[in-house]
C-alpha cells in the first residue's frame, strides 16, 4: 500500500496550485488504497468537476453517497445527493437510493433482535413511489403560529393549572417521552473505533424521525450551501426563515463571545424560526463547510405531517433557548450543564394562546414561569406595571409567600414558556437552595416595585 501521508499531502499542494488532475490521481489512489474512507471519493468526485469531467465526477460522488449511507451518515449522504444534483438535476436515482437504505435502517433499528447486516446493494433499488404533494404552507408566518400542536403532538393537553379564555388555552406539550430521552446524546452513546462518524445521524433526530417518503421530500426540497472558512451565515438580529443542518466541517456561534462550535449532524436556527424571532447569535464558518438549508414552507411541510419530527424541534427550543438564558439569567447560572439538563426535564412544556391569564391577581400561582418566546404584560389593579419578554421569570411572588398573585400575567400572543408547578418547585428548592435565593430575590424587588406603583 502507498504511503497515505504522502498521498494525502501531495493532493492538498496540488489544490494549492491548482492541479486539480494531479489532486483527482492523488485521491482515486487513496481511495483505492482506503476503499472503507467516503472521504476520498467525496474530494475525487470534486477535483474531476474541476477539470470539466462531469461523468466521471458523477460517479465517484454517487460512490460517495452510498458509502455515507451504508456508514449511517445521512445528513453527509444528503448533502453529497445535493452536490450531485447540481451537476445534474436529472440523477434522481441517488434520492431513491438514500431513501430506501433510510427506511431500512429505520426498519432494523426498530427491531428488538439483532438482525443480520445487509450486503450493500449491487444495483439501484427499484424507485419508490411518487411522493404526495404536499399541503402548500405561506412563508409569511412561522409554522408554530399556524399549527395546533394539541391535534398535533400524541398526548397533548389542555393544562388543568391555567384556564382557558374563551377559545384560548394553555396546551401541555409532551416532550419527553420514553422513546425520545433513549436516543443518543452525544459521542459517548456510540461505541466503537468509529465513534465520532457514525453518532453523526443519531444526533440529528431531524432526519431520523422522518418516514421514506417524507425524507426523499426533504432531499428534494434541501439547499446545499457551501461556507468559505471565516464566512458569515447569519448575524444577531437577522430575520430567520431558515433552519440548517451541518453536514460537513464546523460553524462557530457568537454572541457576545463564541459560545459553541457546532459540528456534522448538529442542527440550528430553529430558534428564529419557530418562534418567529431574530437571529440570537451570529454563525460563522471555520472552516470550508457545507451545511443543509430547509426553508420555512419545508419545514412547515415536514411538521404537519411528522409529529415526531415537531417534538423534536420543541424539544431543540426548548434546550436552545434554556441555554441561551443560562447565559444571562442568574437562575440558571450556578448550574452545571448537567444540572440544567435535569431542570429542564422538570418543566412543562406549555403553548399559550392570546389573552389568557397565566397568573391571576388574588389567586395563588399555580408555580413558576419562565419566558421563552412571545410575549406578555404584568397588570396589578388594572394598571400595567411590567412588559414581559423572552428570559423573563414570574409567578414567584406567590409561589415564596404561599398566598395571592399580586399581579396577573397575560399573554399577548402565542407564547411558549417553561412551567414548574408548585409541587415540584417546592422539591427543586430543597435540592437546589440556589433557586430560592434567586427566586427570593426577585421577588422582593417586584413586591417593591408593585408597592411603589400603588402609591403613585
Amino acid at each position: 500500500m502507498a504511503d497515505l501521508r504522502k498521498q494525502k499531502d501531495e493532493a492538498l499542494a496540488a489544490i494549492v496550485k491548482g492541479n486539480w488532475r494531479k489532486a483527482a490521481a492523488c485521491y482515486a489512489s487513496l481511495e483505492k488504497d482506503e476503499p472503507s474512507e467516503p472521504a476520498w471519493a467525496l474530494k475525487l468526485g470534486e477535483c474531476l468537476r474541476k477539470t470539466g469531467d462531469n461523468p466521471q465526477a458523477l460517479k465517484a460522488l454517487v460512490r460517495a453517497a452510498l458509502a455515507y449511507s451504508r456508514l449511517d451518515l445521512l445528513v453527509k449522504a444528503i448533502a453529497v445527493c445535493k452536490i450531485i444534483l447540481g451537476i445534474d438535476p436529472a440523477h434522481t436515482r441517488t434520492q431513491e437510493m438514500l431513501a430506501s437504505f433510510h427506511a431500512a435502517h429505520s426498519e432494523s433499528v426498530g427491531r428488538l433482535s439483532p438482525t443480520p447486516s445487509r450486503p450493500a446493494p449491487a444495483t439501484p433499488p427499484t424507485p419508490a413511489r411518487p411522493i404526495p404533494a404536499p399541503r402548500a404552507a405561506s412563508p409569511a408566518s412561522p409554522p408554530l403560529a399556524q399549527l395546533q400542536l394539541a391535534q398535533l403532538v400524541p398526548g397533548a393537553r389542555t393544562s388543568a393549572e391555567i384556564p382557558a379564555v374563551g377559545d384560548s388555552a394553555a396546551t401541555q406539550i409532551p416532550l419527553d417521552d420514553e422513546a425520545f430521552l433513549g436516543e443518543p446524546r452525544g459521542p459517548s452513546a456510540a461505541p466503537g473505533p468509529r465513534t465520532m462518524a457514525r453518532v453523526a445521524l443519531p444526533k440529528t433526530p431531524f432526519f431520523s424521525v422522518l418516514s421514506e417518503d417524507l425524507l426523499r421530500m426533504a432531499i428534494d426540497r434541501v439547499n446545499l450551501v457551501t461556507l468559505a472558512s471565516g464566512e458569515t451565515l447569519f448575524a444577531q438580529g437577522d430575520a430567520g426563515d431558515t433552519l440548517y443542518v451541518v453536514a460537513m466541517g464546523e460553524v462557530a456561534v457568537l454572541v457576545t463571545r463564541e459560545v459553541a462550535r457546532l459540528h456534522e449532524g448538529d442542527f440550528f436556527g430553529e430558534i428564529a424560526l419557530l418562534s418567529d424571532r431574530p437571529r440570537t447569535a451570529t454563525v460563522r464558518a471555520t472552516m470550508a463547510t457545507h451545511v443543509l438549508a430547509l426553508d420555512r414552507p419545508l419545514l412547515s411541510d415536514l411538521v404537519r405531517a411528522s409529529p415526531a419530527l415537531l417534538k423534536v424541534l420543541l424539544r431543540f427550543l426548548r434546550e436552545r433557548l434554556l441555554a441561551t438564558l443560562a447565559e444571562t439569567s442568574p437562575l440558571f447560572q450556578s448550574f452545571t450543564p448537567l444540572e440544567r439538563v435535569a431542570l429542564a426535564l422538570r418543566f412543562q412544556f406549555l403553548e399559550i394562546g392570546p389573552d389568557v391569564r397565566m397568573v391571576e391577581q388574588g389567586k395563588k400561582s399555580s408555580g413558576l414561569f419562565i419566558l421563552l418566546s412571545g410575549e406578555a404584560v404584568a397588570v396589578s389593579g388594572g394598571q400595567a406595571i411590567a412588559h414581559l419578554v423572552a428570559g423573563d421569570v414570574f409567578g414567584e411572588i406567590s409561589l415564596l409567600g404561599n398566598g395571592p398573585a399580586s399581579a396577573s400575567v397575560v399573554a399577548l400572543a402565542k407564547t411558549f414558556v417553561l412551567f414548574l408547578p408548585r409541587a415540584t418547585f417546592s422539591d427543586l428548592i430543597m435540592t437546589h437552595p440556589q433557586i430560592l435565593e434567586y427566586v427570593g430575590e426577585l421577588a422582593e424587588s417586584r413586591t417593591a416595585a408593585i408597592g411603589c406603583l400603588r402609591m403613585l
